[in-house]
């Protein structure tokens, strides 16, 4: 008699151990390939949501200057507290939380994240270097001093105190609408770009990698008086580049350039 039995269906059911293994290299593959791919497109959502911060703050600063005769607020680390959520100071005004319709004192950030750069990883002085700018100070943003806070490190070096002094003496008393070339000055940036930019040696171990939050090198997202935003390299010492000027004054453009071309390497020390 003819055997119909069909002996295939005697195998368990399931995949073989070849077939198992063969599926898991497909996945590898696919991850190697998708993940690069992912990152950027994660890396590229955070620079626009924290390009869109910067917006809304810089049209902040706008009404809050129409409010207070044009002028900037100004204070001791104005350029910190000037916004946000109090982080690791104690209560102190933070007078821009009005102007983008949040509390003016708040004691915890859930209400802040106006404030908060999403690749916030960190980057702040001392012990807080490991920990995010926005957790430590109440803000992932930081102002350019010479125009929001008086310079509250005097001056950088004994070549660009005059400057430095000229710029902080001017501000308290200069009305933002005549501030030359608003479509150039820095307002603000993300924390590290203040750090990369001042005229003196970095003197904190790796604080660049962890304060470049965009992942490319010295690039920072900046804001500018107009309201535009830009991610943009920022040149250590410089205080004007064809890019940017960190000097609000055009008729102070001519000894920024002086300095910032001839101090050598005294002034912009080697490998920074």
């Amino acid at each position: 008699m003819h055997d119909t039995h069909d002996k295939r269906r005697d195998r368990p059911a399931g995949f073989t151990l070849i077939e198992l293994l063969t599926v898991i290299a497909i996945i590898s593959v696919l991850m190697a390939i998708l993940m690069p791919v992912l990152s950027k497109v994660r890396d590229g959502a955070y620079r626009v949501r924290c390009n869109s911060n910067l917006r809304q703050l810089s049209l902040a600063w706008v009404m809050y200057c129409d409010d207070h005769d044009g002028r900037f607020y100004q204070g001791i680390n104005a350029n910190l507290t000037y916004g946000g959520w109090d982080g690791i100071y104690d209560p102190v005004p933070r007078p821009l939380n009005t102007y983008a319709n949040l509390p003016l004192d708040m004691n915890t950030p859930d209400k802040a994240q106006l404030y908060h750069c999403p690749a916030d990883r960190g980057g702040a002085p001392g012990a807080f270097v490991n920990d995010k700018v926005f957790d430590v100070m109440g803000t992932s943003y930081g102002t350019n001093i010479f125009l929001v806070g008086q310079n509250a490190v005097g001056y950088f070096s004994e070549q660009t105190k005059p400057l430095d002094e000229e710029i902080s003496r001017r501000i308290r008393k200069t009305s933002c609408k005549e501030i030359s070339e608003p479509a150039r000055v820095i307002m603000m940036g993300d924390y590290g770009w203040f750090n990369q930019w001042k005229p003196e040696p970095h003197t904190l171990k790796d604080w660049k990698t962890l304060a470049e939050w965009h992942k490319r090198p010295e690039h920072f997202n900046i804001g500018f008086v107009d309201g535009h935003v830009k991610y943009t390299q920022i040149q250590k010492g410089y205080y004007i580049t064809k890019d940017y000027t960190v000097v609000p004054f055009q008729d102070l453009y001519g000894r920024a350039r002086e300095l910032q071309e001839g101090c050598g390497q005294e002034f912009y020390p080697s490998g920074n």
